[in-house]
C-alpha cells in the first residue's frame, strides 16, 4: 500500500448501489464495479481516529528521536515536530489506516482481489480533517454459471480388442529383440548404425546424423530415406538425392532437393525372444495367459485414463461455453506467462536456449504470446468458472487428502521445508479440489465409479481402489539383466518410441 499517489480534485461517488459501513466503525465507504473486473473504493475515515493514528505513529517515532536536552521517547509532540515536521505522521498514518481500512472493506465484502490495490489520496492530510481516499483493484470477477451438468459426457473406455492385445505384445517382443551384427547387407528391420551428411546446392550443411542407429526400410518424413538403407553393407558409402518435406521445421529446407551421403559403419538383424512362457517370465509373469491379462489391464487403464480426459475436456468446454464471466485482462496475462514458462522448460529439455527456439521458429516472444492469448484468455475464463462450481457444490479439501498430496510430492523429498510454504500449500489444495470438482462433473466422485468403470472395460481396478483383500493386480516389470546388448536394447526403444 506504499507509494501513494496524491491529487486534490474530489472523486465523484457512486451512481450504483453501494455498501456503506456503519458509523461506529469509524470510517464510512462505498464499492462500485466497473468494467474490467475493477472495484473502486471511495472511503472516508473519521478525523478523531485519523489523528489517534498520528499520535501513535509520534509515539513510535518519538522512542528513536534525537532531540537535544531530551531522552529518546521524552519530548513533546511540539518540540518533535519543532525538530522533524508533522507532515511524515500524518503521512504514514494514512498509510497505516488504508492498509487497515482496506483490508477491512475486502473482507466485509468478500471480494477477493487479484491484484495490489491502486491507491489515492482525495484532498490534503491536515489535523482535524477526515482521510479519504479512492483504491481501485482488479477483483476475482462474478461468474453466471449456466447448466453445467448437461454437458452428456460420460466415461466410457473402450475395451481393447484381441487385436490390440497382440499387437502390444509384439512391440514388447520387439523391445526385448537382440541386435546380431551381419556381414550382409540390410534388409528392411535391419538396424543400421550409420553417419549422414547432407549438401544442397553444393552446400554441406551441418551433420545430419553421427553414429545414429536407424532401422533400413522404415518410412521416413523425408521420402525414400527409409528405403535408402535397404541394401547397404558396413564400410560402403552411398549417395542419394532426396526431397525435405514442405512441413520442415528448417523453412530453408522446404521443397529443397538434398543429396545424402550414408556411410554405414554396422549392419544388424533383430533376433525376436520366441513367444512362450520363457518371455513372459522375463517381462515379469509367469505365463503366456498371464502376460495377455496383464496386457489387457494395462491397455484398459491406458482406455480409461482416455476418455476420462476425453470426459473432463467435453465437460469443461461444455461450462465455460454456458458460463457468463468477464475475464480480467490481468488473468489473462498470467495464463500467457505459465504457458511461456512451460515453453522454457520443454526447449531446455531438448537442450536448447529459449533464444536458440525462437530463432528456429522465426519468432519473437511478443509474437508467441499474441499467438497463444486466445487459447490463454479460454484457460482463464475456466478457471474461473471452475472455481464458481466448486463454490456452488461446496467442494472442499481435507487436511488428510492435502497430506497426501503432499507426500506424494517430489519436493517434499528433497526439501521437506519447502512443503511449508503456505503459497505452495494452497497451490497444491486448489489442484486437488480442482480435480475433485471435474471428477464430480463426469460422474467419478467417488473410488467406486471409477472402479465399475474399470471392470466394464474389461480391466481390474488398482490395488487402492479394490476392496481389502483383493489381490494385486500383476504387474509387467523390465528385468535388470538380458542377453541383448544396452546399446541394441536402446536402440530399438528409441526407434519404437517414434512409432
Amino acid at each position: 500500500m506504499r507509494g501513494m499517489t496524491t491529487y486534490t480534485k474530489p472523486c465523484p461517488m457512486a451512481d450504483t448501489p453501494t455498501t456503506i459501513t456503519p458509523a461506529a466503525r469509524s470510517f464510512r465507504h462505498t464499492v462500485r464495479r466497473e468494467p474490467g473486473a475493477r472495484a473502486v473504493l471511495e472511503v472516508e475515515v473519521d478525523a478523531d481516529r485519523f489523528a489517534r493514528q498520528a499520535d501513535r505513529v509520534f509515539e513510535r517515532h518519538n522512542q528513536k528521536a534525537h532531540i537535544p536536552g531530551f531522552r529518546p521517547g521524552k519530548a513533546s509532540r511540539a518540540m518533535y515536530e519543532r525538530q522533524y515536521g508533522s507532515g511524515h505522521l500524518w503521512a504514514e498514518a494514512a498509510e497505516d489506516l488504508i492498509d487497515e481500512t482496506y483490508r477491512e472493506i475486502v473482507r466485509s465484502e468478500d471480494l477477493v482481489p487479484i491484484d495490489e490495490p491502486s491507491v489515492d489520496l482525495v484532498g490534503d492530510l491536515e489535523p482535524g480533517k477526515p482521510l479519504r481516499y479512492t483504491a481501485t483493484v482488479i477483483v476475482r470477477p462474478d461468474v453466471v454459471l449456466g447448466d453445467y451438468g448437461a454437458h452428456g459426457a460420460s466415461v466410457t473406455p473402450k475395451p481393447p480388442t484381441e487385436a490390440e492385445i497382440d499387437a502390444t505384445i509384439e512391440r514388447m517382443r520387439e523391445s526385448h529383440a537382440e541386435l546380431r551384427t551381419v556381414e550382409r547387407g540390410a534388409v528392411a528391420g535391419d538396424i543400421v548404425t550409420v553417419d549422414i551428411d547432407v549438401t544442397i546446392d553444393g552446400r554441406q550443411l551441418p551433420p545430419f546424423a553421427r553414429n545414429a542407429h536407424v532401422e533400413a526400410g522404415r518410412e521416413s518424413s523425408i521420402e525414400g530415406l527409409g528405403e535408402a538403407f535397404v541394401g547397404v553393407k558396413a564400410g560402403d558409402a552411398k549417395a542419394v538425392d532426396l526431397v525435405f518435406p514442405e512441413e520442415s521445421t528448417d523453412e530453408t529446407l522446404r521443397g529443397k532437393t538434398g543429396t545424402f551421403s550414408i556411410r554405414p559403419s554396422q549392419v544388424s538383424e533383430k533376433v525376436i525372444p520366441p513367444l512362450d512362457d520363457d518371455f513372459a517370465k522375463t517381462v515379469g509373469v509367469a505365463s503366456l495367459d498371464q502376460l495377455r491379462t496383464a496386457v489387457k489391464n494395462e491397455l484398459v487403464h491406458a482406455a480409461f485414463h482416455e476418455a476420462r480426459d476425453a470426459a473432463a475436456d467435453a465437460a469443461m468446454e461444455h461450462a465455460a461455453a454456458t458460463a457468463n464471466v468477464e475475464v480480467p485482462p490481468i488473468l489473462v496475462d498470467d495464463e500467457v506467462e505459465h504457458m511461456l514458462a512451460d515453453l522454457r522448460s520443454r526447449v531446455r529439455e531438448q537442450g536448447l536456449t529459449f533464444e536458440q527456439f525462437l530463432l528456429q521458429a522465426r519468432k519473437t516472444e511478443d509474437e508467441v504470446k499474441r499467438e497463444w492469448r486466445p487459447a490463454a484468455e479460454r484457460r482463464a475464463k475456466a478457471m474461473l468458472v471452475l472455481d464458481a462450481i466448486a463454490k456452488k457444490e461446496g467442494i472442499a479439501v481435507s487436511s488428510n487428502e492435502l497430506a497426501a498430496q503432499v507426500a506424494m510430492t517430489p519436493l517434499a523429498q528433497q526439501d521437506p521445508r519447502a512443503m511449508r510454504d503456505p503459497a505452495l500449500l494452497a497451490s497444491l489444495a486448489r489442484s486437488i479440489r480442482n480435480r475433485k470438482t471435474i471428477d464430480r462433473l463426469i460422474g467419478l466422485e467417488s473410488p467406486e465409479a471409477e472402479a465399475a468403470a474399470i471392470r466394464a472395460a474389461g480391466g481390474e481396478p488398482p490395488a487402492h481402489l479394490q476392496a481389502e483383500g483383493t489381490p494385486e493386480e500383476p504387474k509387467i516389470v523390465v528385468p535388470e539383466r538380458t542377453d541383448a546388448t544396452p546399446e541394441g536394447r536402446e536402440a530399438i526403444r528409441a526407434m519404437l518410441e517414434k512409432k
